[in-house]
């Protein structure tokens, strides 16, 4: 397969992944077929991933901080009203 001079202004790095004969025998395919790379490919598919799984991530992330801020607060809250200690470790065996 053909392959260019990496541009200095651009380098890039490798990066090691363990996938399935299954799935490298798919990328095999593709790539004879085409006369690419299977590097055109997996860059290609982490391009295009990349920005749902970050999506994915960041809203569980901030959903997450959410949910503890908030219990956080609550159990604050109902202390200092109760002034009972019991209510913050009912709270956090939950």
């Amino acid at each position: 397969m053909v392959s260019r001079k990496q541009s200095p202004q651009h380098p890039n790095h490798v990066v090691s992944v363990r996938l399935t004969n299954d799935i490298i025998k798919r990328l095999d395919a593709l790539a004879d077929r085409t006369s690419r790379s299977r590097g055109v490919y997996l860059r290609s598919a982490i391009i295009r991933m990349l920005p749902t799984l970050e999506a994915e991530h960041w809203s569980q992330t901030s959903t997450e901080y959410e949910n503890d801020f908030f219990k956080q607060e609550f159990v604050q809250l109902t202390t200092s009203l109760l002034g009972d200690e019991s209510v913050e470790d009912s709270v956090r065996d939950d």
